[in-house]
């Protein structure tokens, strides 16, 4: 889904998807980002960025919670936050939350609270994007055809 998104947008970029059948382990997902960039020099540390739709918004949550620092910008969608995460260890990364609006009011509820959350604890860099009458499968897509978040994302860089 990433490669199709990064080729509609039209941009060359270094791509990881992750797999999992189970709960996203951070520090597996750590080790991974540590190798990759240990060994592939010309991978910018600066402009890493982290996005996912459901499980995969999951993951990605449970990865900027624990490891903010590592991202220029995330886009969590899809999933349930609702109140979790440490919304001050968050409030410097840009972060966009989409999901489909006719997608189970638990993940509705819980992107639209998560992205009020962190406006509350002062991040000026957060979004919100509920695509109307879309289903989680819907919703799936619409993220990952989003050349608009692409766009967004890449205009952040740690430091910067």
């Amino acid at each position: 889904k990433g490669l199709g998104l990064a080729e509609l947008a039209g941009k060359d970029l270094i791509l990881l998807e992750p797999n999992t059948a189970a709960f996203w382990d951070v520090g597996s997902l750590n080790s991974m980002l540590d190798y990759v960039l240990e060994n592939y020099q010309e991978i910018d540390a600066n402009r890493v960025y982290v996005m996912g739709h459901s499980m995969g918004g999951w993951g990605t949550w449970a990865w900027i919670n624990e490891s903010p620092e590592r991202f220029a910008a995330a886009a969590p969608c899809g999933f349930s936050a609702g109140d979790t995460g440490d919304m001050e260890r968050l409030v410097n990364l840009p972060i966009w939350g989409m999901v489909g609006g006719a997608d189970k009011k638990e993940r509705t509820t819980g992107i639209k609270k998560m992205v009020e959350r962190l406006k509350v604890a002062g991040n000026m860099h957060v979004k919100h994007t509920e695509f109307p009458g879309a289903n989680h499968a819907e919703g799936n897509a619409a993220v990952f055809s989003s050349v608009e978040l692409v766009e967004w994302m890449l205009g952040f860089s740690i430091g910067k």
